[in-house]
This record gives structure tokens, sequence and C-alpha cells, in this order.
């Protein structure tokens, strides 16, 4: 290969690096193609459920919190939450799934003797413990009671005193997840 187009790739390769670093989290979504979501009007949000596995204890305050937040997303788009389970259109179901994670970097420097070969070759060593969550989030046809959409979102779980900051990231966070739904081929 020539190296104009070695110099090419190169460029390509931090850019897209750098975008993805700098976009933060993204959810996936997927969904049911034969599903018609233009009749939905309401959803169920369906209680938490403390049998499923996470690895941390989630209160019930912060499922009140996660659901306010879903509620206020789904309604800003101009669906109906309702508490009756058997009138809704749809069923919301969330989890969220946590794992520990050790994020370790390594950083090559300069000697302190500031010139080529002068001295040894100092490395620093960065570890940082943190906290994946994983929210997963379900839309199921309670005449099919199948799945019809899911949104999967991963990001840092942080710990947050500031209640207008954890606000602020729950908002963010339901924004994220439902930024796909409705799906736009249930539109063609």
């Amino acid at each position: 290969m020539s190296s104009r187009l070695l110099q090419f790739l190169s460029i390509v390769c931090v850019m897209l690096f750098v975008s993805a670093c700098a976009s933060g989290p993204q959810a996936v979504m997927d969904f049911d193609h034969d599903y018609d979501f233009s009749r939905v009007k309401t959803i169920a949000i369906q209680p938490f459920d403390r049998t499923k596995v996470t690895s941390i204890a989630i209160s019930d305050m912060q499922v009140d919190r996660i659901n306010a937040a879903i509620t206020a997303e789904l309604e800003s788009k101009g669906y109906q939450v309702i508490a009756d389970t058997p009138a809704a259109d749809l069923l919301l179901t969330w989890h969220l799934v946590t794992q520990d994670r050790t994020d370790v970097r390594t950083y090559d420097g300069m000697s302190y003797y500031n010139c080529w070969r002068c001295g040894p070759a100092v490395s620093d060593v960065s570890v940082r413990q943190y906290t994946e969550g994983t929210l997963i989030v379900d839309m199921i046809d309670p005449e099919r009671t199948r799945s019809v959409w899911r949104s999967v979102i991963q990001s840092e779980l942080k710990p947050q005193p500031d209640a207008d900051k954890a606000a602020a990231r729950r908002k963010k966070a339901a924004e994220l997840v439902f930024a796909g739904f409705p799906p736009e081929a249930a539109s063609n």
C-alpha cells in the first residue's frame, strides 16, 4: 500500500475512535417488524421483579424514580401510561443488570532527563474500578405475551449525591432508550 493510503486510513481510524469515545452511551434497539405500533396508545409499566438476578440492591425509591423517568419520556411522546394492565395496548418491563469492571490503562512517559536515551523509560499505570449498568426495556404485546420491542443501554453507574444530577442522568437515559420508539418501520 502507498504511504498516502496508509496515512488516510490512520486518520479515518483516529476520527472513528474519537467520535465513538465522545458520543457517550447509546441505546441499541430491536423490534418485531410485523407488529403494528401505530395502534399503541396506552402502556402499563409492570411491577419491578426483585427475583430477577442483579448484582446490586435497588431500593423502592430508585425503582419509583426510574419508573417516573420512563413515564415522563413516554408521555412526552404522546403515550398514556396507565396502571390498569388489562386495558393497556403494551406492557413495559425493565431490568437493570450490573457488572463490576476494571479499567487498566498504561501510559508511556518521558524520563525526567528530557533527552532521548538519557534515562530510564517511565510508564504510568492507571487502575480504576467501576460498575457498569445495563438497562433493558421490553415492550410486550399482551395478546401474544411476547416482546415486540427492546432497547438496551449500557453506562457506567455513578453514585449521585446531588438529586438534580441523578434526575438529569435518569432523564437522559430514558430519552436514549426511547429514541427509537415507536420504530419508523411501523409508519410504512
